[in-house]
Order: C-alpha cells, then structure tokens, then sequence
C-alpha cells in the first residue's frame, strides 16, 4: 500500500502503531494495534484516496457532505474482504495550524522504523510524543490504550525530548491540548510544571481530557458560534444530519428507507435524553476556567 502511495506521489507518515511500539514496547510485551494510521500531505489526499479504493477500500463514512466544524482530523477506510481499516489523517487532533503548516513541521524531520521487513516513515521521537499526548487529550483519562502510551512514554523519554515536544507544539498551536493531556497521568503533570506549560485555557481541550458525554463539545461549538444564524444552523445539522451521517449513526435503522425514516425520528429524542449530562459537562468546564476560556 505505501510503495503504491509512492508511485502516485502521495507522502505518507505512519502515526502510532508499530512506531510507538517500536519506540515503548518490548517483544515480551507487544502493543497490538488492528488499524493502519497515516498522516497524509494535503496536496496527496485525493491521490491516496484513490489507492486505496483501487485496493478494494470504501470510506467507513463519507465526511465530505458535513460541515467543516463536525468534519474529523482523520477518515477512516476498511476493506471489507478482511476488515483491515487505514484511517488517513489530514490533521492531528488539538492542533490549531492548518493541514499545509502542520504537514511542513511534521514531515521536516523524519524517522524511519521497520514493519515486516519495510522501512517506513515515521514521526521523530519528539512528534511521537507529542501525537500522544495529543492522543490522550483527545480521548481523556477514560480510555485505556492512550493512558498506557503516555505513561510509558513520559518513563521513556527524558525532559529535553518533551520540551521539544512542547516546543513543536507551541509551533502547532497545540499548546492548550499537549498540556491537558500530559496532566493526564501524574508524572506528566509534574512534568508541565517543570517545564511551565500553562494549564490549559480553552473549553474544548478541558472537556476532552475529562472524557466528556455526548453533546458536551457541540454545547462548545453553540457557544463560540458567531451570531444566531450559526448557531441556528449547528442545531439544524445536529438535528437533521445528512442521511450519509444518519446511516452511520444508527446502521441498523438506516438500511431501508423506512428505517432511515425511523432513525431521523429517533435522532432528536437521542440528542435530548443527553442534553441534561452534556450540559453540565461543558458548564463545568466553563466554569473551571473561570465562566470562559478561549474560543
């Protein structure tokens, strides 16, 4: 797959994986992984996209029909023959840069680590850390595998490696979601203070890393929405999504016709029995910040 992204032109970087457990696991530990992460050059997107369906991958879900505020910083493609799933990032989550800026600072320097038997490349060793506290943040002290990394990460690497990662960050405008996900573990918060990496500042990084419920980031979104027209239509979309989101959202309803019909009845009475949780969520994390944070 990755010599056939080279011939069309497509440059690719592997995320996680096999280069995090070349760089933190052991062979009498082995960190399993059942996906295949890329970070793809923007002006290498569509080429890659087309690899990969001439591979006999499909999108998991079309993003393209939503709004670019609900759109992923990855897609992910499965092949349906063996379930191998390539998701193709175009950005980092927590990372405030655009795709070009983000790719020209990651993609300046490389490393390369070897899956079965192929050079590959990767992240530096500062990137790597980065992407995982970036990956912690993302998904906060409730997930499991993004916790192991980044204890085990934070036992591996010295302070100069993650005050470089800082720094990279700081370039990223990834600041506020490095260091919420480093005060994830108590090593890493320790290592925040010595490094004088401000807590974070904005509602999105501080609702990530507590592992929010559902709505609690789009009641963000309602509030750094410009004017009652935006936040009319993020309440539009939330509620009446694409029939592609809706058949993504409930599979099993959105088969048919009649079942899609049923889902897009079922979508509104999903949204309102979590208003009450994500509500106090993202109020709680105003509040933590002082009643605001940054936009």
């Amino acid at each position: 797959m990755l010599s056939s992204f080279e011939q069309v032109g497509a440059e690719a970087l592997l995320l996680k994986g096999a280069s995090i457990a070349h760089w933190l696991y052991t062979e009498g530990e082995p960190r399993t992984y059942i996906d295949c992460d890329l970070l793809i050059a923007p002006r290498g997107v569509v080429a890659a996209e087309e690899v990969l369906s001439a591979l006999g991958f499909r999108r998991q879900f079309d993003d393209r029909e939503m709004p670019s505020w609900w759109r992923e910083h990855a897609t992910a493609w499965v092949r349906d023959g063996d379930g191998l799933t390539v998701d193709l990032h175009r950005t980092l989550p927590g990372v405030g840069v655009d795709d070009e800026a983000m790719w020209r600072a990651l993609s300046a320097e490389r490393d390369v680590v070897v899956v079965a038997g192929r050079p590959v490349l990767t992240l530096t060793l500062r990137g790597r850390a980065l992407h995982v506290a970036l990956h912690a943040a993302q998904h906060g002290a409730g997930w499991a595998r993004p916790m192991a990394d980044l204890e085990r990460a934070l036992a591996a690497g010295d302070e100069d490696l993650w005050a470089a990662a800082a720094a990279l960050a700081a370039e990223l405008d990834a600041g506020d979601a490095f260091a919420a996900g480093l005060r994830l573990a108590p090593a890493g918060a320790q290592l925040a203070v010595r490094l004088r990496l401000p807590p974070p500042r904005s509602v999105d990084a501080e609702l990530r890393a507590g592992s929010p419920p559902p709505l609690a980031l789009g009641f963000e979104q309602l509030a750094r929405a410009d004017g009652t027209r935006a936040r009319a239509e993020i309440v539009w979309r939330k509620l009446v999504p694409p029939a592609s989101f809706v058949r993504h959202w409930d599979p099993a309803g959105g088969d048919s016709r009649v079942g899609l019909v049923r889902a897009y009845v079922r979508r509104p009475l999903w949204i309102m029995r979590r208003v009450p949780r994500g509500l106090e969520a993202w109020w709680r994390a105003r509040r933590s910040l002082g009643g605001g944070g940054r936009s």
